[in-house]
């Protein structure tokens, strides 16, 4: 009985660790206010325009400079410390929370106010994304990586349970003392503020082993270097493509959750929390369960299987909210949303580290979150979608092509349906260029 509960806690082993436990700590604080930055904003938006393109063209906006810049920032990433890199932006991303939530609270906000602060923390997260995908693997053994990145997810997740409906707390519950709507949200956005403030002072505590860096002649050589270092191999293409199905089909409906919330559902602001947070609650289990079985998993099958249910339940979630208008439906489907996605995001973020050679680690990840900062983009054609037909219609159809991807993706790739042993062959070439590294050293 005892071995078998240590078995399923043996990921929390992984907190023993210094560096990665400061680290954790740093992304709690700053994952906290960057999901009640996107709750915030959305109702912000739509209480300023009460329009589904707005919130739509907000976030496709957010993710435009991740087109380009997070690139660039996959291979900063690899030739510098990462440490100072997450220090930097966390605190770029802090200013701009406090400007817009002092614009908030005195008044003065306007809509082209959040378009500009969502582009610029658009910028600063596509340099910060990837450094914080190089910054932990250094810190930890190989066999550990499930735990971190579950514990990431976990972070990410549990945050969604606690950061929307606080969010959506602060709103109504200072906008209703102050009398006006706005004012709730200013306060939400000094949260994120401190949020971003403690992930950087974190990274200014964290001290990181010596790993193999890049070493090509610029930045640009080594952008150019890392493209063609995944254009040879399939594998890592079909791992992006499913990783930008899901963020571009499979997300899209994060943005539109006021919509559903308001002129489906029926509930104000503490319910749209709520929606959002149920969904936290539903990945914090698929993230606690793969956390404690993943490794002992078919690979393909959890991670491909993770990704037709999260699609199948967006469809489902669209389809009931627009035919029932039930509230208590939509939190069920919710919860099960949020758990196929973390089995998914879980096994994909492991299979790609994994694989993965320390000093591409940066670029590849930076292209993965590249796919991922897709998902605002995908919201933009989903709003746009759903502004000449509806909300719903636009969701399930963002559903249907992730589940269409993922059996396509099963389907055609012997290398996905092989990846147990792709996993073990990259990692007996890891231990030896380690072992000679330290025999050189």
């Amino acid at each position: 009985m005892l071995g078998a509960l240590a078995k399923r806690t043996e990921f929390l082993t992984v907190l023993g660790n210094r560096e990665f436990r400061i680290y954790s700590i740093g992304l709690v604080a700053s994952v906290l206010g960057q999901q009640m930055l996107i709750a915030t904003q959305a109702w912000l938006v739509y209480f300023l325009t009460s329009s589904p393109a707005t919130l739509g063209i907000v976030a496709g906006v957010h993710a435009i400079p991740g087109l380009v810049v997070t690139l660039i920032g996959g291979a900063v990433a690899d030739r510098f410390d990462p440490r100072k890199i997450i220090l930097l932006m966390q605190g770029l991303s802090a200013l701009i929370m406090a400007v817009l939530a002092t614009l908030v609270v005195t008044g003065r906000v306007e809509v082209w106010h959040i378009v500009v602060s969502a582009f610029l923390t658009g910028i600063t997260q596509s340099f910060d994304s990837p450094a914080r995908r190089t910054v932990w693997p250094p810190m930890i053994r190989r066999d550990q990586f499930m735990f971190a990145i579950s514990i990431s997810q976990a972070t990410w997740n549990g945050t969604r349970i606690i950061a929307p409906g606080l969010a959506g707390f602060i709103i109504a519950a200072v906008s209703t003392v102050a009398d006006d709507g706005p004012t709730g949200a200013g306060v939400s956005l000094y949260v994120t503020f401190l949020g971003f403030l403690t992930m950087a002072t974190a990274m200014s505590m964290i001290r990181l082993p010596p790993v193999t860096r890049s070493s090509g002649a610029s930045v640009l050589h080594d952008i150019k270097d890392g493209l063609v270092f995944v254009a040879k191999r399939k594998l890592y293409l079909y791992l992006l493509g499913i990783s930008l199905a899901s963020g571009y089909f499979g997300l899209s409906y994060m943005w539109l959750m006021p919509v559903f919330a308001d002129d489906y559902l029926h509930v104000g602001p503490g319910g749209f929390g709520a929606l959002l947070s149920v969904g936290g609650a539903g990945a914090m289990v698929g993230v606690l369960s793969i956390a404690s079985f993943g490794q002992y998993q078919d690979r393909p099958l959890v991670l491909i299987g993770g990704s037709a249910m999260a699609g199948t339940s967006v469809v489902a979630f669209a389809l009931t909210s627009a035919a029932f208008e039930s509230y208590a439906l939509a939190l069920v489907l919710m919860f099960f949303m949020g758990a196929a996605f973390a089995v998914f995001q879980v096994a994909t973020g492991t299979t790609v580290n994994l694989l993965v050679p320390d000093e591409y680690r940066g670029r590849v990840m930076g292209l993965r979150g590249l796919m991922f900062n897709l998902a605002p983009l995908g919201s933009l054609q989903a709003g746009l979608i759903a502004s000449v037909t509806n909300a719903p219609f636009a969701v399930a159809l963002g559903g249907g092509a992730l589940v269409v991807f993922a059996l396509l993706t099963y389907a055609t790739s012997a290398d996905i349906r092989n990846l147990r042993a792709l996993v073990a062959q990259a990692t007996a070439e890891h231990e030896a260029k380690d072992a000679a590294r330290k025999t050189t050293a």
